[in-house]
């Protein structure tokens, strides 16, 4: 049976600290529903679109390249792998230092797996390793995070590795090398610039000034890295980035009669105009929507904002970005709020899974955030309205809630802090008087999709079957 999904990412139920934003007559037609349809709330770890669809396509929270790392961990070909035994041979041959660019997130799996490498390789605590760390998020909010992160790399590599410097991921995705690069070459060099002992007290700083991670300017936390001629250089990367202007940079630095022989690494491939050898490769991951699409014999269409296609085509695609015939896209950009077009694309279109893609997080103050979900809540009415013509299933949640400061009317700064998001679960079938909606997580939404679609999904899912004890003592 077709089944429409309405995402209000952003949204979410608020916490008791949060600045009160909904109510029954700001979204009357969502309230409504949630009094006379399944409603629950579910967990959910993500602060962003693209790892919400990370999360409920592939039903991890995490880049699934940490798992490619563990999986060859855990059987012991880590370290038969060809390029750890070039570097390994490399490091004993050239007496040089290593240096390893580590790309960090919020997730402590890196530190298990750097560490795994560097004990390897620096077992006899006779090399010269130093990391140098640079962060990837985009969200100020995520520094607690972080500063978890570097201080367990920080206790737990003390033996083996020292951290040089920290810095944002632009430092060395600049496009223009004469400029952020080249500063940041010459502290790489000599060693002198903007120096904190404590990356703590640094990182604290850039949170209170709401600095992006990925945009912190370079600084020293240990001396004795400066890069020499031999040297040797890991990229520790889980995704794929393009740093040519950083290798680059490298390459043309001039040791006067030494000749400049570095070499660079990475742990997966980077993008790069000549060859850089890498431990793995990318592989698609086995779950997700488009694999349960074809077992299951169903189609997709997406609508969303056109700038946001590409990333979520990746991830409902397994980390393929293909074109696949069975999944649909159409840009709402021009139509968000047009009710009479969104109904309409629901009921000309065949497709038996038909998400909408809302984004709140954008607003600025907020009248803006109420103004927003005001004309979603008129969307909502005239889907579930069409219902009574066209019958489908209706579910309306959000991969997060937004934790965000913003001002309203009167110039007071108000904190929205939405914790959990909300499910709503519309079938004329399954109703509330004999099912409910069991407490979980975002990677449920596209299981429910699957079991309200198809009766060939034998999967789990979150709505179950009241029995006799519950309806007895909550009829």
């Amino acid at each position: 049976m077709k089944t429409v999904m309405l995402l209000i990412n952003g949204f979410g139920i608020e916490t008791k600290e949060s600045y009160s934003i909904y109510d029954a007559n700001l979204m009357p037609n969502f309230d409504l529903l949630t009094k006379k349809y399944m409603f629950q709330s579910l967990n959910s770890n993500v602060d962003s679109i693209y790892e919400g669809y990370r999360n409920m396509s592939l039903e991890i929270n995490e880049l699934y390249n940490y798992h490619i790392y563990e999986r060859e961990l855990l059987s012991g070909n880590i370290f038969k792998n060809n390029t750890y035994t070039v570097i390994n041979s490399e490091l004993q041959n050239r007496k040089s230092k290593l240096h390893i660019f580590v790309l960090v997130d919020t997730s402590l799996k890196i530190v298990d797996n750097i560490k795994s490498f560097i004990k390897q390789i620096n077992k006899d605590h006779d090399k010269k390793i130093f990391l140098h760390i640079v962060l990837t998020s985009t969200n100020y909010e995520d520094y607690p995070q972080i500063i978890n992160v570097l201080s367990k790399i920080n206790v737990d590599l003390s033996d083996y590795a020292t951290i040089g410097m920290i810095m944002g991921l632009e430092n060395l995705l600049n496009s223009n090398p004469i400029t952020e690069l080249n500063f940041f070459l010459k502290i790489l060099i000599s060693e002198v610039g903007e120096k904190w002992q404590s990356f703590k007290q640094k990182l604290d700083v850039s949170y209170g000034t709401k600095t992006s991670p990925t945009a912190i300017k370079p600084f020293v936390v240990n001396s004795g890295f400066g890069i020499e001629a031999n040297d040797l250089f890991v990229i520790w990367n889980y995704d794929n980035i393009d740093i040519t202007n950083f290798i680059d940079g490298i390459k043309r630095i001039n040791y006067g009669e030494i000749s400049n022989n570095v070499a660079f690494y990475s742990l997966f491939p980077i993008t790069y105009h000549a060859e850089i050898n890498y431990f793995f490769n990318y592989e698609t991951s086995p779950k997700s929507l488009a694999t349960n699409m074809k077992g299951l014999d169903f189609k997709s269409l997406i609508l969303t904002n056109k700038e946001q296609v590409s990333i979520i085509n990746y991830y409902l695609n397994g980390l393929n970005n293909v074109n696949n015939p069975d999944i649909s896209y159409l840009a709402m950009d021009n139509i968000m709020y047009d009710v009479n077009s969104i109904v309409n694309i629901i009921n000309t279109n065949s497709q038996e899974l038909i998400i909408i893609n809302y984004d709140i997080t954008s607003v600025l103050t907020v009248e803006e955030l109420q103004n927003t979900l005001n004309k979603i809540d008129k969307v909502i009415e005239g889907i579930y309205k069409n219902t009574e013509k066209n019958s489908y299933n209706i579910i309306i949640s959000s991969l997060f809630g937004m934790n965000k400061t913003i001002p309203n009317q009167k110039g007071e700064i108000c904190h929205i802090d939405y914790n959990k998001v909300p499910i709503v679960y519309i079938n004329n079938f399954i109703t509330r008087k004999n099912y409910l909606i069991n407490e979980g997580s975002i990677n449920e939404l596209l299981k429910i999709c699957y079991y309200s679609i198809s009766k060939k999904y034998m999967g789990t899912s979150l709505i179950v079957k009241k029995n006799w004890l519950y309806r007895l003592i909550f009829k």
